[in-house]
């Protein structure tokens, strides 16, 4: 746009205040710009700069528009030109002001490259030079106010022609403007989602912390721990603090204590280890030998693994793998790093493939987990000096992760373990892309280097996620490129260069990698976000990030759609795919959503909307499948463990909207009249920003009442406390207004189906629990994160109401 359009654009009047302003939209000018009598007055040059400027006509400023062409200097402030924002060039500028940044304009000789606007430089009637902030001078509103004497005089001086009354005129017209965007950013009217505020919600709905022993033990929960989320349902907290005074409240929970001591007990005997493999003193390679089952179940183990595990972790390469197998039933000799991935590799797949779930001391369909990988623990301890750094003992590593995580009941440790794995794996050079490291590089060895650095770094990421813990690497820190989306059959030793990568949305073994590669970036910043999400200063950045997130969903359920697919089995393996992708992109969503839309009173719909959805999403995974195909049971138990936690936070999510839909009169995502939502092929309700679809609280409460169901008929020992707070939550929530008997009647509900499902009675429970001491123990009260050892000492039942009294 030439100088003269630029003049027609900004001579327009100033318009009202109008709806709220959408997301990058380009502000309205303030009023310094718009008035051609602000403009700095025209420079006197020295002798010098007048002997080399150029001869023009000065009572002709018309013929100075296009005389000379040269690059326009840089004018906007160094912020907005980052940003590529239009800068008003004030000081501090508008945009600057909106989000609370320190707004700074580069020196006139720095060096910097000048602006590629346009080609001309041409002075612009009706916006102010670029002006110098120095520190400390904003004014404040009575100052502002208090110099309505001194603005009157300026005005007269500037229409008299006076020139030196134009910089106090223009100091006073900046201060009365930001005082009008102050007072109206604080306004309510204003909905703006970049304006400066610190968004967060309360301490005790982000994170917790239990101290215990003079503080010399304490444990850290982030905000997806559920005692975190406890704190933002009040009844549910008041039935705690209460429940000596309600009647049936004191039993309830004694029962509920008696029915996790003893399924606990009995799940700590069925993870102990087999000693007479583990204390044997037979060398490490005929222990794990002896253990492993006939070759016809370590075939449909390997299969079974080969099919669900080794699609966006890529551990080994199955071609390769398959070889040793093969030699090793056929008595040939065969690496000794294979006994150990075999062993880990079953330990995975006898989770979800055997009646025993790989806990059972029975192995007649498959092996011990915790047998397996203590023996699996001993022989990487037993490794020296260069076997530490071999390719094939880092796989052992990740797949003994892998492994542990089906059975573990502490993922602190696992995020500790992956810590040393990833500097294990950053020593071992992974980090760097293999064309860097020379001709010695294979370019197989260089390829499978890069799906294992990326493993590596996704399973980093979700656990960090999920324990509300800073990643080990972020982005910047590595140069290793991401794999190709390649099948492993095109991969073998002696490859000179690698085929070109397919197509995204051509299946191939490693298509899942690939996709996960591309939306890594994107969730380590999550990470971070989610780290720091309470000194977060305004929305923008948070949306920016969902929106990225919204669109690789969108792209998920185009490379792997619902519908056009008539095989059962291909159905099957489709809806693993699409799951594991969505739910690799929703975890961080939700993480990144979920204290802003539960804990914070003014969060923008879209996050409302998003964080609602995204946890619907995760509970109905299972409504795709048809129950009476022959593996939905495997289908549920992998959905169960896989998910576990996510089902319980997603659950308590749904929840907290239940509970603000009864208790707010609108609706508690933008104050819109509920609607009848429209419904897509999935049954979900169709996200439109420009409307309000979601489910009715009837809805909801059925949701989270079939999760529920599924969460009890698989649970095990660790999963007690979790199951009580949802099921308090929920009984809190169902209606308004709970009375006490319901809510005590609806536990003694679920707690019937949890013993249920451990094949136990309450009768039982009681007698085991009544020969063991009921001792006081400090610790952590729902909802009180920092609760002292004092406090705790209430006259409750023998602190059984204690979390930590629990385990």
């Amino acid at each position: 746009m030439g100088a003269a359009g630029q003049f027609d654009v900004l001579q327009q009047p100033k318009q009202q205040p109008g709806p709220p302003v959408q997301l990058h939209s380009v502000p309205a000018h303030n009023s310094a710009s718009q008035s051609p009598r602000l403009q700095q007055p025209p420079q006197q040059l020295t002798p010098q700069q007048q002997q080399h400027a150029p001869q023009q006509p000065l009572s002709h400023p018309q013929s100075q528009q296009r005389s000379v062409k040269r690059p326009r200097p840089v004018k906007s402030c160094t912020e907005c030109r980052k940003r590529k924002l239009r800068c008003d060039r004030l000081c501090p500028c508008s945009q600057c002001q909106k989000s609370n940044r320190a707004c700074k304009y580069a020196a006139d000789a720095d060096g910097q490259p000048e602006s590629d606007a346009s080609d001309v430089d041409v002075p612009e009637p009706g916006r102010p030079s670029k002006r110098n902030c120095p520190p400390g001078t904003t004014p404040s509103a009575a100052s502002t106010i208090g110099d309505s004497t001194a603005l009157a005089a300026a005005v007269a001086a500037a229409k008299n022609g006076d020139a030196s009354g134009l910089p106090l005129l223009e100091e006073l017209s900046l201060r009365m403007e930001r005082l009008e965007k102050q007072v109206m950013v604080r306004s309510p009217a204003v909905t703006d989602l970049s304006a400066g505020r610190v968004v967060a919600a309360t301490a005790d709905t982000i994170r917790g912390l239990s101290v215990k022993n003079g503080a010399k033990r304490t444990r850290f929960f982030g905000q997806g721990s559920s005692r975190v989320m406890f704190n933002l349902f009040d009844d549910a907290k008041a039935f705690f603090h209460q429940h000596q005074n309600i009647a049936g409240g004191r039993e309830v929970l004694s029962d509920f204590r008696a029915a996790h001591h003893f399924i606990h007990d009995n799940y700590n005997k069925a993870l102990t280890p087999i000693s007479v493999y583990v204390d044997s003193m037979m060398p490490i390679q005929k222990r794990m030998t002896d253990i492993l089952p006939p070759k016809d179940v370590c075939d449909r183990l390997v299969a079974s693994y080969v099919d669900s595990s080794e699609t966006i972790y890529r551990i080994l390469h199955i071609p390769s793998f398959m070889e040793q197998y093969n030699m090793y039933w056929s008595g040939r000799q065969q690496s000794g790093f294979f006994l150990p991935q075999l062993l880990a590799v079953l330990s995975t797949a006898s989770r979800f493939e055997t009646k025993s779930k790989g806990i059972l001391h029975e192995r007649v369909d498959g092996v011990h987990n915790p047998t397996s990988c203590a023996l699996v623990r001993s022989w990487l301890d037993s490794l020296k000096g260069k076997q530490r750094v071999e390719f094939e003992s880092l796989q052992v590593e990740v797949l003994l992760l892998h492994a542990q995580r089906m059975v573990t009941q502490r993922t602190n440790e696992l995020w500790s373990q992956l810590g040393y794995i990833v500097r294990n794996a950053m020593s071992m050079g992974l980090h760097r892309d293999p064309s860097e490291l020379g001709p010695r590089m294979t370019v197989f060895q260089g390829e499978l280097r890069r799906r294992l650095w990326f493993t590596i770094l996704d399973i980093d990421v979700h656990m960090s996620i999920a324990l509300n813990m800073p990643t080990s690497v972020r982005e910047g820190d590595f140069t290793c490129r991401p794999p190709r989306n390649l099948d492993d059959v095109e991969l073998f030793e002696g490859l000179r260069e690698l085929p070109p990568s397919k197509p995204i949305d051509q299946i191939t073994d490693n298509q899942l990698q690939v996709y996960g590669a591309m939306t890594l970036p994107v969730r380590m910043k999550v990470a971070h976000l989610v780290n720091n999400i309470d000194s977060i200063r305004d929305y923008q950045e948070v949306l920016d990030v969902g929106i990225k997130l919204d669109r690789f969903l969108e792209d998920i359920n185009y490379l792997f759609p619902r519908q056009g697919i008539l095989n059962d089995t291909q159905k099957s393996k489709m809806w693993r795919s699409r799951v594991i992708l969505d739910m690799h992109v929703r975890r961080p969503l939700i993480a990144l959503y979920r204290s802003l839309a539960m804990g914070t009173p003014d969060a923008p719909p879209q996050i409302t909307r998003a964080h609602l959805r995204s946890s619907m999403v995760i509970l109905k995974y299972l409504d795709e499948i048809d129950p009476r195909q022959p593996f939905f049971e495997t289908i549920t138990a992998m959905y169960h463990h896989m998910l576990k936690h996510d089902i319980f936070q997603a659950s308590l999510s749904v929840c907290y909207y239940i509970q603000a839909a009864y208790h707010n009169s609108d609706n508690m995502m933008g104050g819109h009249p509920r609607q009848s939502p429209e419904y897509g092929v999935d049954d979900y309700p169709l996200y439109k920003p420009e409307t309000l679809s979601i489910w009715s609280p009837e809805r909801l409460i059925s949701t989270v009442e079939k999760s529920l169901e599924i969460l009890l008929k698989h649970a095990s020992g660790n999963d007690t406390k979790d199951l009580l707070t949802l099921a308090l939550v929920l009984e809190t929530v169902r209606k308004p207004g709970p009375r006490a008997d319901e809510i005590v009647r609806g536990l003694y509900g679920v707690l019937d189906l949890l013993l249920r499902s451990s094949n136990t009675t309450l009768e039982k429970v009681r007698s085991v629990s009544q020969r063991e001491p009921f001792g006081s123990s400090d610790g952590y009260m729902p909802g009180h994160p920092h609760m002292s050892n004092a406090a705790a000492a209430a006259p409750q039942f023998g602190g059984w109401l204690i979390w930590d009294g629990w385990d």
